[in-house]
């Protein structure tokens, strides 16, 4: 049995609880638009005379839907998490070849999509007063990948077209604390996280050529402080977090993944609203990269979720 039956199995065996278990749904939707700092590079041959000069610039949209269930465990401070969602991704690619007088030479711009679709299991475990806190959440997560689907349109007069299907699998782990202080309302919340994406290698249809696998893994550690405004439900948390990512890919023909590395420090402010009844949540952020190959660059995030 291979890990997708596996976890096919445990995710029908959570939601199957239902049956027999109170337990708690949750439907969350989430939009994410990431503006790219982009960059304009200019280089030069041994002699000194121009070469090329390269401008580059990607604008991300993402939705994702996640329709979740939860359940407690005979550990009241444990619950047991089934997963079933969808992501869409859609990026603007700009790439730009110029010549020495900044007349266009090359134009690779496309448009790339992205669907997947993925079902999971995840775990909450609330460790309680431990290290001075009022509280520490351990979070762990595995999403399996049943269907990617990718394209790349829009094509400009240089770009090539790519579109096949694809398989992987994504899980991360998490602890998050929350500690009082003196003044009435305001709260620290540490926290570490690592995170790690896996594709298989696919077959491209459109160039009819088997494409690399990629790889992603994601460190983050931060601190944030929040503050519970006086207006009913309002929270308002803000903070900078420390991000090391590392990207690989693997060619079909090789053994030893290529690997990038990129480390960043990016602030954060998020606005998050509860409602009186409940079930309805709110939250809007929004994170700049201060530093790192990406520096400047945006994102926004509005999240909604019900619980019923």
């Amino acid at each position: 049995m291979n890990h997708s039956d596996t976890l096919l199995l445990l995710c029908s065996a959570c939601l199957l609880t239902s049956t027999a278990t109170a337990g708690q749904w949750e439907l969350k939707t989430d939009l994410k638009y990431t503006d790219g700092s982009g960059s304009d590079i200019t280089s030069y041959d041994s002699a000194g005379d121009f070469d090329k000069r390269k401008v580059k610039q990607k604008r991300k949209t993402q939705l994702e839907t996640l329709l979740t269930y939860t359940v407690e465990s005979t550990l009241p401070e444990l619950e047991y998490i089934g997963r079933v969602g969808h992501l869409f991704k859609h990026t603007k690619d700009k790439d730009l070849q110029l010549k020495d007088d900044g007349s266009l030479k090359k134009d690779k711009t496309r448009t790339e999509f992205e669907r997947i679709t993925y079902a999971g299991l995840g775990l909450r475990y609330d460790t309680g007063r431990i290290l001075g806190a009022d509280r520490w959440l351990l979070k762990a997560r595995y999403d399996r990948y049943l269907h990617v689907s990718y394209g790349a349109n829009q094509l400009h007069e240089d770009a090539k077209a790519r579109s096949g299907d694809l398989k992987g699998y994504e899980w991360s782990v998490k602890a998050e604390g929350e500690y009082s202080t003196h003044w009435p309302g305001i709260y620290l919340h540490p926290f570490v996280e690592y995170k790690q994406e896996r594709l298989n290698l696919w077959h491209d249809d459109t160039r009819d050529k088997i494409q690399e696998a990629e790889m992603e893994q994601q460190y983050e550690a931060g601190l944030f402080l929040s503050w519970i405004t006086p207006l009913d439900g309002w929270e308002l948390t803000t903070g900078p977090y420390w991000q090391r990512e590392l990207d690989a890919e693997r060619a079909d023909d090789e053994k030893d993944w290529v690997w990038d590395d990129d480390e960043r420090w990016i602030a954060q402010v998020k606005l998050e609203y509860e409602a009186p009844m409940p079930g309805f949540e709110m939250e809007f952020a929004i994170e700049q990269h201060l530093n790192g190959g990406d520096q400047g660059e945006r994102r926004y995030n509005l999240e909604l979720s019900y619980e019923f």
